[in-house]
């Protein structure tokens, strides 16, 4: 392969990066970067990614590690180096989760492990046991577990450091004191180089463990250097303006952000609305959403947040909006489920079935279908036509079967017949997590009972799948799900003592809480007060204990209040 001169590469897909970013996607020491939302942490990444391996600073065969939290992250991240770089390349580059990279540890070196500690080789995983007699670990004993290996075994940990040469940390501010514990068992003192990337404003999982210090510990630990990017891509410049209001709530000191030049200065819309009660707050609402939709919005581009439980807060809006004929759903439902690579292939192989052509789809699956069977570069040309013909016949049958279906029966057994074609064995061993077959089993169960309901609603199956995928609704969710997301608009509902019930003993947490509601807003939030709404806590509303977040939207003059 001829390589990239490292002074002469520029971003792919003629992508700018400011200059802070440029000098991070070039760097050859260990980097800490301070990114607030919208910033392209995740671009920022995927140029860095780019850039190392095309230049082959990242010395081939050696590879990058990218650890994540949220697993739609690392393969989001993954597939766009994969565009960037085209699929020779990505195959040395390593997304996963700090679950998957932990698990990953386990199953492979088990045996370096004292008997006495070491679990059953099919263990199950569960949340809250650390050690169930080795046959049930929780993600945090797995963990420590892992730890443990490495500490205790030279030479794994040695093979590790030779793999990777380069570890990238995304949404840094979330790592626990076992993860971190974990990355430096394996790399402290190595040749490996570091770019770490967060934001303490959206540092919202402390309830989770999330480590205080981190990013001072990593600076020292790490020997790093921090770096500070200030442009936001994603809001318009009066919502950028807002978001700086809370940079001093958060006691943040660099407050030089700036909105894209992308904008013009007067774009931004921001609302703070009153209600007596919450069935005048959905009639106003739904016909604000209406409106987003006639005006050319697309209801995925629309967002509703609430700050937990998001059915108490919902349930009028989502009939209400029926009635108008908008689709809403509560997306925790199918959040989870629509990040299983699994579920995404299946979803592909119903699109592929419509008589359109989809490129990315039939490039998606047949890539995959290749992993799957562990075709690689140094594989036969007539391995990839094998599985291009197979392909091809696999969904012509499954095209034809789908026109005859008439019950969930018969739907089932078509499913099957693909993931047979697939083969449990060969999926566990492609993704970890499903080595606990009953996990496995319910994202199919689930996959199957959702798209089916869909199909009885809409007989057609193209619909079905958009539906099913989100396509055509609103999501509604809470702010802990909206992380890393971003829609025209965004409704928050309950600005409420009662939503922040615990605002007195965690408001730096609160407050980063609001920030990542207010910032995933491109163009337009609005938040909503209602005198009365039925909670669990009570019918009687207030807002008193969080009365310092009407003030910061009040002092910045850009956030208009109507009572309705």
């Amino acid at each position: 392969m001829q390589w990239k001169n490292c002074n002469e590469w520029m971003p792919t897909d003629g992508f700018i990066l400011e200059d802070a970013a440029m000098l991070v996607a070039t760097s050859n020491t260990n980097k800490l970067v301070m990114a607030g939302p919208g910033s392209g942490k995740t671009e920022l990444l995927a140029q860095r990614a780019s850039f190392l391996l095309e230049t082959n600073s990242c010395i081939n065969p050696q590879k990058i590690l990218a650890i994540s939290f949220k697993k739609d992250a690392a393969l989001n991240l993954k597939d766009r180096v994969e565009k960037r770089c085209g699929k020779e390349l990505v195959s040395r580059f390593d997304s996963m989760t700090f679950d998957a990279f932990a698990k990953s540890l386990l199953d492979r070196f088990m045996n370096g492990l004292p008997t006495n500690i070491r679990p059953n080789k099919n263990y199950d995983i569960g949340q809250n046991s650390e050690n169930n007699g080795g046959s049930i670990l929780s993600f945090l004993a797995i963990s420590k577990l892992a730890t443990e290996i490495i500490r205790t075994n030279p030479m794994i940990k040695k093979s590790l450091q030779l793999t990777y040469s380069h570890i990238f940390l995304d949404e840094f501010q979330d790592t626990t004191s076992v993860q971190y514990e974990l990355i430096k068992a394996c790399f402290l003192d190595s040749k490996a180089v570091f770019t770490a990337v967060g934001d303490s404003k959206q540092r919202i999982m402390l309830w989770a463990g999330a480590r205080k210090t981190v990013f001072d510990d990593y600076l020292s630990d790490f020997k790093a250097t921090k770096d500070i990017l200030l442009m936001n891509h994603r809001s318009a410049p009066r919502l950028v303006e807002i978001q700086k209001a809370m940079y001093a709530n958060l006691n943040e000191k660099e407050t030089d952000i700036h909105p894209s030049p992308k904008w013009d200065n007067q774009m931004g819309e921001a609302y703070l609305r009153f209600f007596d009660d919450e069935y005048a707050e959905t009639d106003v609402l739904c016909n604000e959403i209406a409106d987003l939709i006639k005006n050319g919005i697309k209801p995925s581009d629309i967002c509703i947040l609430v700050k937990q439980t998001v059915d108490a807060y919902s349930e009028n809006i989502i009939k209400r909006l029926e009635i108008s004929g908008i689709r809403a759903r509560n997306e925790t439902v199918y959040q989870d489920l629509l990040k299983e690579e699994i579920v995404k292939i299946l979803a592909l192989i119903f699109i592929l079935t419509v008589p359109k052509s989809n490129p990315h789809a039939w490039r998606y699956i047949n890539n995959f279908f290749c992993e799957i069977e562990s075709l690689d570069e140094n594989s036969k040309a007539e391995e990839f036509v094998r599985i291009e013909n197979e392909l091809s016949e696999m969904i012509l049958t499954f095209s034809k079967n789908i026109d005859d279906i008439t019950d969930v029966e018969i739907f089932n057994q078509n499913i099957d017949i693909i993931l047979d074609k697939l083969s449990y064995d060969r999926l566990a061993a492609m993704f970890p997590e499903f080595k606990n077959k009953a996990y496995y089993l319910k994202i199919i169960s689930d996959f199957k009972r959702l798209l089916w309901m869909e199909y009885l609603v809409s007989n057609d199956w193209k619909v079905a799948v958009d539906n099913f995928m989100g396509e055509n609704s609103i999501p509604i969710m809470t702010i802990h799900k909206s992380k890393g997301l971003e829609y025209h608009s965004v409704f928050f509902i309950g600005l409420e003592d009662s939503a922040f019930w615990n605002f007195k003993n965690q408001p730096d947490e609160d407050k980063c809480t609001f920030f990542v509601a207010l910032s995933r807003a491109k163009e337009r939030v609005d938040f909503t007060f209602c005198s009365s709404r039925k909670t669990r806590f009570t019918d009687k509303q207030s807002n008193k204990k969080i009365n310092e977040l009407y003030e910061m939207l009040a002092k910045t003059g850009l956030v208009e209040e109507i009572c309705h």
